[in-house]
């Protein structure tokens, strides 16, 4: 077997991403990833509430970057598209 076939199997395989749990109750904790079976749902460990699933990414905040960006990219495009002006030659550096 060569090294790059060696290489290749050693790589761990791809994971899904880890499902987050956050508590409504407990205000601003962190989120805390859980792996609960099939069926059974997380419970905070400080007030005994049912915790919420949170998504990896949440829509609120990916909107606005999304937009940020392309309104940024659409205020450079005609700077882009706007030809340079000429070149000045260099002045003479002799003074007579």
């Amino acid at each position: 077997m060569s090294q790059s076939t060696a290489r290749l199997r050693a790589l761990p395989p791809v994971s899904l991403p880890m499902p987050r749990y956050r508590c409504p109750e407990c205000c601003c904790g962190p989120a805390i990833v859980l792996h609960p079976p099939k069926g059974s749902v997380p419970v905070c460990a400080r007030c005994r509430t049912v915790m919420e699933r949170q998504p990896l990414v949440r829509p609120g905040p990916l909107l606005v970057l999304l937009t940020v960006g392309s309104a940024l990219i659409a205020i450079s495009i005609p700077a882009l598209l706007t030809p340079t002006p000429p070149r000045r030659p260099p002045a003479s550096q002799t003074t007579t």
